[in-house]
């Protein structure tokens, strides 16, 4: 990563919303040891440095106080101690239980707004990604397992997939028990599922995760009411999400429906559907592109943390890098037009 990047971050962002939304959760005035606590922003954009950069707590910690670069971007005077990585993996951890990780990302997707470089008033696209838990269970797969995008077991199935990690959440401390098998093409995954929404250009809007076996079906109404789309626009989706019910929804919701059509059983596309499809898929593709990305340059993709809400701060922390590094290339961009 070029040494002018956080140079251009912290010119292209103002940083006074994102302070102020965290002082207004993140009420902490003293650390473990009772000293002042550090800046809420100070710690947050320690944060988006070690995804960035694909650094531990302990690392980044090293960092900074060998980096002039880093500390010129978090703004902390040469000398000043850094916060140890202790410090760093309690500020995560209280911004996971305060719950507030959608709203800092929806409060800096307001600085692209601002740039005029989002685009979401001109249409969305949806997709989904598997993250891959390193704390799985040992052994074979001993339940019936979802298939991907499709779960059409039994409740009796699903019953004994309960009872089955209710076994590993007793008897092995070590495997993350919130984490779900889906069987995806030849292999067993296991894991959590990150249910995406970004606009045209792949800047993203709104981040959902569930366990791996959340189908994308079902998901996609609470993924578009938590975007809060203005009406009018479409919404692109391969055909993992077509389905009546999804239709009927981006109906009521005024939103037009681009999900890629599906033929159902015995039957055939016609070439006017299979037009459509490729229509789509032109568009549509952008979203692939990030999540690629994000796999590149974040090492994303792989969970750092066990547990569902520990996996979201994660994939919502890749989001904002992905976007926030993709910025001075679209201001320049911006500019030219």
């Amino acid at each position: 990563m070029k040494h002018s990047f956080l140079r251009q971050i912290n010119a292209g962002v103002d940083w006074r919303g994102i302070r102020t939304l965290l002082n207004k959760k993140y009420t902490k005035t003293q650390n473990a040891i009772g000293n002042p606590a550090y800046d809420a922003l100070l710690m947050f954009k320690i944060l988006l440095l070690e995804t960035w950069y694909g650094l531990s707590d302990y690392e980044v910690e090293e960092r900074i106080n060998d980096s002039l670069l880093f500390s010129e971007f978090l703004v902390l005077d040469v000398g000043f101690p850094s916060p140890d990585h202790s410090t760093i993996s309690r500020f995560r951890s209280e911004l996971t239980r305060l719950g507030i990780m959608d709203k800092l990302l929806r409060e800096l997707n307001k600085q692209f707004k601002k740039h005029g470089i989002s685009r979401i008033d001109q249409g969305a696209i949806v997709d989904a990604s598997i993250v891959d838990s390193p704390y799985a269970p040992d052994g074979s797969v001993v339940i019936e397992v979802a298939e991907d995008r499709e779960d059409t077991r039994s409740d009796k199935a699903r019953t004994q997939e309960e009872a089955y990690h209710c076994e590993l959440k007793s008897g092995k401390p070590g495997v993350d028990s919130k984490a779900r098998w889906v069987h995806k093409g030849r292999h067993y995954r296991y894991g959590y599922r990150k249910h995406v929404l970004t606009d045209e250009q792949g800047l993203v809007e709104t981040v959902l995760t569930t366990s791996a076996n959340c189908s994308d079906t079902v998901v996609l109404p609470e993924l578009i009411k938590k975007s809060k789309l203005p009406g009018g626009i479409s919404v692109l989706a391969d055909k993992g999400y077509c389905s009546k019910k999804n239709s009927e929804y981006l109906a009521r919701q005024g939103l037009i429906d681009g999900i890629m059509l599906k033929a159902h059983r015995g039957q055939v596309l016609s070439e006017s559907q299979k037009r459509f499809n490729r229509m789509i898929s032109k568009t549509r593709c952008l979203i692939e592109r990030t999540f690629g990305s994000i796999r590149r340059w974040f090492c994303g993709g792989r969970c750092r943390y066990r547990g569902l809400a520990k996996t979201h701060t994660q994939n919502i922390l890749e989001a904002m890098a992905y976007n926030l590094k993709r910025m001075p290339g679209l201001l320049v961009l911006q500019g030219a037009k």
